[in-house]
C-alpha cells in the first residue's frame, strides 16, 4: 500500500486528474467489506468475517503484527456485531484469560466506528489514568497510524504525529495562510481520548464508544457505580441508545483498601446476563456479557480451530503441579479460567471455607438449578393455626424462597405440645431456624444492615441441609419476627436468634410462644463453663460460640458443601470475614442454623440405684 501511494502522489504531482483505476476499485472493496463484512472458504467452509472482524484480520497491526484468524475470535466478533445492532444493547462485558487480544479488539472497537462517522466520540478509561493513557497509545494510536490513508480521516495533527491525551478528526490547527487553504478540507469533527478512572470523568459527556479497559481489576473505582455514570452518556436526550460500550477484563486479585471494588464488577456481571432481562426488553445494566474459557485459547491449526482436549489437558496438568500450594494454585486458575465461576474464585488465602467446593457446587447450580419457590405465611383466622401461600407484589421485598426439600406439605405441621400454659413446638428433632437480625425496630432499605433467617433440616441420613430463606429489611421489625415465628409454627421447630440487644424475646413472650425461642444451644457453650452460663434465649455471641460455628461451617463445606442449593449463600461464604460478621449476614444465619443442627440432644442418665437397699424400720 505504501508503494501504491506513492506511485498514485507522483503520479498526481504530475496530473492532478490522474486516477488509477485499479486503485479506486480496490479501496471501494476494502470499504464495502469493512462496512458489510466478507465470506470467504476456511479449508472448504463458508464462513462470514463481520466488517470490524475483517478490519482487524486485514489492516490492524497489533504488537506481533497482522492478527491470525481465529474461531474464537470470529465468535466474538459475532457477538459484538450483535451488541452493536441490537436496539436495547448499550455493549458488551467480557471476561477471558490473559495476553488474547481484548485490548486491542477493545481499540478496533472505538476506531472503526468514530474514525468513519460525524461528530461522535469515543473515551476510554482503565483501572488507574496511567493505564488508560498507555492503552490509549498501544491499541488506538499505533494502529491508527498505520491503516492505509484511505482508511484514516483528517485528523489534527498539532498535538503531534502520535496524540498522547487525545486523538482529534478535524484539519490540523493552522495559522496564516495555511490556515486558508485549510478551509474547504472534509473533517469528521469527532475524536477519541481517555480519562482517569474516576466515576464522574465522563458525566455530562455524549460518547459514542466507550471502552472500560480492565475493569475487573480497578484500584480507584467502584466500577458499578461508574457505569450507572457511563450508561446515561450512552443515551440521547430522549433515552435512546446512541452509543455501545465495551467493558473488557481479566479478573484476578487486587489490593485495595476500599470496600466492594472487585464486587462491584461481579454486580455488573450478574446484571448484564442477556437471559435474564427486564420487562424493558434489557438486561439490569443494559450490557450484555460474554465468557471465553481458557482452554479456547491455543494450540490453533492453521484455520484456526483450537484444539480443546489438548489445551485443557496442558492447564490441568500445569495445576496439578501447584496443588499443594494454594496460592499459585489460585493465581494460576484465576489466569486461565476454564468456566465464569473459576474467573471469579476466591482466593483459598481470603476464605475460610473451601473455595474449589463453594466453585464446584456453582458449576452444579449452573448446569442443575434448584427452583425456588417464593411462600409467605400467615395465620389462619379460623383455625389460628399457622399456614403459607404464594407472594403478593408488595412481598417481593421480603418473603421467604423455599426449595423442593422444605416441607410445604406434611401432616405434622403446627404439631405442638403444652407445657404449663405456654405452648412448645414438637418437632424440634425435625429442624431449627437460625437468625442474624437487626437492633433497630424500624426496617427500610435504606438502615443497612438486613435480616436473615435460614430453616434448616436433619436429613435421616444424618446430614444437615437448609432449605428456606428468609432475607431482607421489612419497613416494620415485627414483620421479621411474624414470618420467623409462623415458620417456626408450620415446622413446629425452634428459633435461634443471635442474641444482642435485638426485640424478639418481647415480641415472642407477648404472643406466649416463648418456648418457640431456643436456649443458647450446649455446643456453642465452652465445656467448662456450662454449669455456669446461663442458658439464655438464643445463641451467645461468645469468642468460644463465634469460633465454633466457624468451625463447623468450615466442615460443612468440607464435606456437605453439595447440600446447599443457594447461590447467594455461596456468593456470601467466598467473601465472610470472621473477624467482621457484620458484613455477612446471610452466612452469619447460616453459621447459626447449622450449629443448632449439629446440636447432639444429651439424654439424661437414670438415676443411680444402690446395688444393696436400705430401708427404714
Amino acid at each position: 500500500m505504501k508503494a501504491w501511494d506513492d506511485y498514485d502522489k507522483k503520479k498526481k504531482e504530475d496530473d492532478p486528474e490522474f486516477y488509477d483505476e485499479r486503485l479506486e476499485d480496490f479501496k471501494r472493496q476494502e470499504w464495502d467489506r469493512r462496512l458489510n463484512g466478507f465470506w470467504y472458504r476456511n479449508n472448504g467452509e463458508a464462513v462470514f468475517i463481520v466488517g470490524i472482524h475483517y478490519l482487524y484480520l486485514r489492516w490492524w497491526h497489533i504488537d506481533i503484527g497482522l492478527p491470525k484468524f481465529r474461531m474464537p475470535d470470529l465468535e466474538k466478533a459475532y457477538f459484538l456485531q450483535y451488541c452493536l445492532e441490537d436496539p436495547l444493547c448499550m455493549g458488551m462485558v467480557e471476561v477471558t484469560k490473559r495476553r488474547f487480544g481484548k485490548s486491542f479488539w477493545a481499540g478496533i472497537f472505538l476506531v472503526e466506528y468514530i474514525s468513519r462517522t460525524k461528530m461522535t466520540f469515543g473515551g476510554i478509561q482503565s483501572k488507574t489514568g496511567k493505564d488508560a493513557s498507555k492503552f490509549f497509545g498501544k491499541t488506538v494510536v499505533n494502529p491508527f497510524r498505520r491503516l492505509p490513508k484511505f482508511f484514516r480521516p483528517e485528523y489534527d495533527m498539532s498535538l503531534g504525529v502520535n496524540p498522547k491525551s487525545e486523538m482529534r478528526f478535524q484539519k490540523t490547527n493552522v495559522r496564516g495562510k495555511k490556515a486558508e487553504s485549510a478551509v474547504d478540507k472534509d473533517e469528521l469533527g469527532g475524536g477519541i481520548d481517555h480519562q482517569p478512572s474516576d466515576k464522574v470523568a465522563y458525566d455530562g459527556q455524549k460518547l459514542h464508544r466507550y471502552v472500560a479497559d480492565e475493569c475487573g481489576k480497578t484500584v480507584e473505582v467502584d466500577v458499578y457505580e461508574r457505569h450507572e455514570v457511563i450508561r446515561y452518556c450512552l443515551l440521547d436526550d430522549e433515552g435512546k441508545i446512541i452509543g455501545k460500550a465495551l467493558y473488557t477484563t481479566t479478573v484476578e486479585k487486587i489490593d485495595t483498601d476500599k470496600d466492594g471494588i472487585q464486587d462491584a464488577f461481579k454486580l455488573l456481571w450478574n446484571e448484564s446476563n442477556q437471559n435474564s432481562r427486564r420487562e424493558n426488553g434489557m438486561t439490569a445494566s443494559g450490557l450484555y456479557r460474554f465468557f471465553m474459557t481458557a482452554k479456547r485459547t491455543r494450540n490453533f491449526d492453521r484455520y484456526g480451530h483450537p484444539d480443546e482436549e489438548k489445551t485443557e489437558q496442558e492447564i490441568l496438568s500445569d495445576r496439578e503441579g501447584v496443588k499443594d500450594n494454594p496460592r499459585a494454585l489460585f493465581a494460576r486458575i484465576r489466569k486461565e479460567p476454564l468456566t465464569i465461576e473459576e474467573a471469579f474464585s476466591i482466593d483459598a488465602d481470603s476464605c475460610i471455607f473451601n473455595t474449589f467446593n463453594i466453585a464446584n457446587r456453582e458449576r452444579q447450580l449452573e448446569t442443575n438449578p434448584v427452583h425456588k419457590r417464593s411462600i409467605w405465611f400467615y395465620r389462619d383466622e379460623n383455625t389460628q393455626k399457622a399456614q403459607w401461600r404464594d407472594i403478593i407484589n408488595k412481598e417481593r421485598p421480603f418473603h421467604w424462597r423455599v426449595s423442593p426439600d422444605f416441607p410445604l406439605t406434611f401432616e405434622s405441621n403446627n404439631k405442638h405440645e403444652i407445657d404449663g400454659t405456654l405452648r412448645k413446638p414438637a418437632n424440634t428433632k425435625m429442624g431449627a431456624i437460625g437468625i442474624d437480625g437487626y437492633s433497630n425496630s424500624q426496617g427500610g432499605q435504606k438502615w443497612g444492615s438486613r435480616a436473615s433467617a435460614w430453616a434448616g433440616i436433619r436429613l435421616p441420613n444424618g446430614r444437615k441441609k437448609v432449605c428456606g430463606h428468609l432475607y431482607g429489611r421489612p419497613n416494620e421489625k415485627d414483620l421479621l419476627h411474624e414470618q420467623v415465628l409462623l415458620c417456626s409454627e408450620w415446622l413446629g421447630v425452634q428459633a435461634y436468634y443471635e442474641h444482642n440487644s435485638d426485640d424478639y424475646f418481647s415480641y415472642f413472650k407477648q404472643r406466649g410462644r416463648l418456648l418457640y425461642l431456643g436456649l443458647y444451644p450446649l455446643i456453642l457453650i465452652e465445656p467448662i463453663k456450662i454449669e455456669k452460663t446461663d442458658r439464655h434465649r438464643g445463641v451467645p455471641t461468645t469468642p468460644y460460640s463465634l469460633t465454633k460455628q466457624a468451625d463447623l461451617g468450615i466442615s460443612y463445606f468440607e464435606n456437605d458443601c453439595d447440600l446447599i442449593d443457594y447461590q447467594e449463600l455461596l456468593d456470601d461464604a467466598k467473601l465472610f470475614d470472621p473477624n467482621d460478621r457484620t458484613k455477612s449476614d446471610i452466612t452469619v444465619s447460616f453459621l447459626i442454623t447449622n450449629a443448632v443442627l449439629n446440636e447432639v440432644p444429651i439424654k439424661i442418665p437414670p438415676k443411680k440405684i444402690a446395688l444393696v437397699q436400705v430401708y427404714t424400720n
